[in-house]
């Protein structure tokens, strides 16, 4: 009988809810994905500290936390806690925020002065007029021509079984049903609300609508009728920016966000780490690129090489910059979340046309990282991948070396010290392979470095970094090589070989062991950045290898696969790019190989999983667009699936926007569904995932790591159900 998935535990550092003092901040305090920041009537910023699940109140020179909010307080002991709290809207007269908590699927407003807050009441949960609220993200209030105060609320996943457009609900500020749309609509082209995240709104009763799913800003007046939810234009629609083709959850620049102060418009994020700022009728007035250099804290320690960059980035560029507000009677400073850093900023910002550049004021949350000491978890930061060495591998003689003579001198070269280094071993009893059993390999991506934990652990344990070679921002995917026989230049013979892509640099690091055990590096990158062409890469995702050496890259933003092949010689060559069956908008996101060397593709925008050969033909596909309200029903149904791994005969895909993980049976020609669960609106450290990426299994066991919640979620199934479980760390 087939065991059903199952959440085991978690490793990597959650807050626990009333462990948080008020007062001065502590020199270690860090926040975790902050999204939503505004200020109150006492010029306090609000932050949806959304990782922790929690809202912060804090001082306008950001330090001291005078409130942490972590449910809707002691009058109402039975309301559950928050849960993935995104957005925070003020009332502009009174004295109320409204929040947005997507895991409860509820706006909560929270009522204050000027030294307490408390909960007041909340709405969004339907009645016999409306469905309730799926998703709440961006919140907004709103004066209209009728003289009344509404509230809009972007629901971002909102959809019906014969619609998939999302949809924006208006509100009585007592949180009472008054309408919703879906689709706009005019003499020009209808637009699809598509996951809206952000909503803003100015004095003239506009609304400005980020619809990320469609890569674009939308402008809408609250004049305009709504018809069978639809939005009724009397002109072509304004939009006031539109960044093209969807690239993938992995490119920065999204709009999931837009905010309006006073008669500026501003967008962050659609260019990559900057800021895009209009009038109130569409025109662009200028960019801010990013932050004159400003150190305003002691200067980190130094651990590594990657350390000096880390350092010097880190006040020097945006980072993902979310959400915008406004500090109260401070002309031209602005608070921003960066949630990818795990910070809030404080900067200045000129009104002046042409570039720009941002002056930092002040930050809050300090990097997510404790170097000191080891630990027995972490502090990550957008985990992206996580990776094993299995004990059994089944490997597969190379052919035999018919290049040049240079290569056939290495085959033979590395024979002999193979049979050297077999003999060194049996005499000194060093085995490198020993640090490597029970080990998985992780990419703390937002503090750019690679952490090492026991997997088979009880609890897992922080254990000292493997990583002593160079680890270069950007790191994303990883794979493991098992040569049969060793390249030319490998020190232990026997042992794997890393592979790590690198979205930023377009190109692929390889790492060897050392005698010690420790990962240094293997020769030199692989890749060079370019759209086309033969030998590059452009924001390299996933990545496989088999057990021949041959290497294949989810080349993403050229829309193909790149293979390449690791030479005796250590020589990583190109082979060639194919799509599937040629097609251009073939979307790869990352690759998994079966034990027939055949690829497993997830085609991240067309939401199915595609099939090759170890040659790049096309062979069958699995998979349908849509949303996966019941994981045992709508199995077939993706939604921007981000990853694929396999263990054994089985194929396990993390089905992003669904928020499910779905165990399949491989079949010759097809997937037969085996099991699979949601793990969305589910507090972290009971399972739940919020931006889950690179999975990977072994055994029966599924590491899911989270790039937002901040952890590493662990699974099983199948096989597993005769193996001991691990308690929850």
């Amino acid at each position: 009988m087939t065991q059903d998935l199952k959440y085991l535990c978690s490793y990597g550092e959650l807050t626990v809810p009333g462990t948080t003092p008020t007062g001065p901040l502590a020199d270690d305090f860090t926040l975790n994905s902050p999204v939503g920041v505004h200020a109150d009537s006492y010029g306090r910023l609000w932050v949806c500290d959304t990782g922790n699940s929690r809202l912060l109140v804090f001082s306008a020179d950001l330090s001291t936390l005078l409130h942490v909010i972590e449910g809707p307080g002691e009058a109402t002991p039975d309301a559950p806690r928050l849960l993935m709290p995104f957005h925070v809207c003020p009332h502009p007269t009174y004295q109320i925020m409204f929040c947005t908590d997507m895991g409860h699927g509820r706006v909560v407003a929270f009522a204050y002065d000027e030294h307490e807050v408390w909960f007041d009441f909340a709405f969004g949960e339907g009645d016999k007029d409306y469905l309730p609220l799926s998703d709440p993200n961006g919140v907004t209030v709103v004066r209209e021509r009728d003289g009344f105060d509404y509230i809009y609320v972007c629901d971002e996943f909102f959809h019906t079984a014969d619609d998939l457009a999302s949809r924006v609900v208006k509100f009585t500020l007592k949180g009472e049903y008054v309408s919703q749309f879906r689709h706009v609509g005019g003499p020009g082209v209808t637009h699809e609300l598509l996951w809206p995240q952000g909503i803003a709104s100015d004095s003239n009763g506009n609304l400005y609508i980020a619809n990320t799913g469609h890569y674009e800003i939308l402008k809408i007046s609250t004049d305009w009728p709504i018809v069978d939810e639809v939005v009724q234009a009397p002109h072509d629609t304004v939009m006031l920016h539109q960044h093209g083709k969807p690239t993938g959850i992995g490119k920065f620049n999204v709009m999931r966000s837009v905010c309006v102060i006073g008669d500026r418009v501003f967008v962050p994020g659609h260019i990559e780490n900057a800021i895009a700022i209009y009038n109130l009728e569409g025109e662009q007035v200028t960019v801010v690129s990013g932050l004159l250099p400003l150190w305003n804290h002691s200067i980190e320690p130094v651990h590594s090489v990657s350390d000096f960059v880390y350092g010097a980035l880190e006040d020097v560029v945006f980072v993902g910059p979310y959400q915008i507000c406004a500090a109260d009677g401070e002309p031209d400073v602005y608070f921003i979340s960066e949630p990818f850093a795990s910070s809030v900023i404080k900067v200045r910002i000129p009104r002046i046309k042409g570039e720009e550049d941002a002056l930092l004021i002040e930050s809050v949350g300090h990097r997510r990282d404790d170097q000191n000491r080891l630990r027995e978890t972490s502090q990550f930061n957008c985990m992206t991948s996580v990776i094993g060495f299995k004990r059994e591998r089944r490997t597969v003689p190379r052919e035999a070396v018919a290049g040049s003579w240079f290569d056939q001198w290495a085959s033979v070269t590395t024979s002999v010290y193979k049979y050297w280094y077999d003999q060194f071993l049996t005499a000194t009893g060093i085995d490198p392979l020993a640090r490597m059993v029970g080990t998985s390999l992780n990419i703390d991506s937002g503090n750019w470095c690679m952490k090492t934990f026991n997997t088979e652990s009880d609890p897992y344990h922080q254990l000292q970094d493997m990583m002593r070679g160079f680890f270069v921002p950007g790191d994303l995917a990883m794979d493991v090589y098992y040569p049969h026989t060793p390249p030319l230049g490998q020190i232990c013979p026997g042992t794997p070989i890393v592979f790590v892509t690198n979205f930023n640099m377009c190109t692929v690091a390889m790492y060897q062991f050392n005698p010690a055990g420790y990962l240094i590096n293997y020769g030199v990158p692989f890749g060079r950045e370019g759209i086309g062409g033969e030998g590059t890469l452009k924001a390299p995702q996933g990545i496989a290898v088999n057990s021949r050496g041959e290497i294949y890259i989810a080349d993403s933003l050229n829309n193909r696969i790149s293979m390449w092949q690791i030479q005796p010689t250590g020589y990583v060559a190109f082979r060639k790019n194919f799509r599937w069956e040629s097609d251009n908008d073939f979307t790869p996101c990352d690759i998994a190989i079966d034990d027939q060397d055949r690829l497993f593709v997830c085609d991240q925008f067309n939401n199915c999983v595609r099939v090759f050969d170890r040659e790049g033909n096309s062979l069958w596909s699995y998979g349908t667009l849509g949303y996966c309200d019941d994981v045992d029903v709508d199995y077939e149904k993706f939604m921007l699936p981000a990853s694929v791994c396999i263990d054994g005969d089985r194929l396990i895909v993390n089905d992003l926007v669904n928020r499910a993980l779905k165990v399949f049976r491989i079949g010759e020609k097809t997937l037969t569904y085996e099991t699979g669960i949601s793990v969305f609106k589910k507090y972290p450290d009971a399972g739940g995932v919020w931006m889950p990426y690179f999975i990977y299994a072994d055994k029966g066991r599924l590491y899911v790591p989270d790039t937002t919640f901040n952890v590493v979620n662990v699974f099983r199934y199948g096989a597993a159900e005769a193996a001991s479980e691990p308690i929850a760390a």
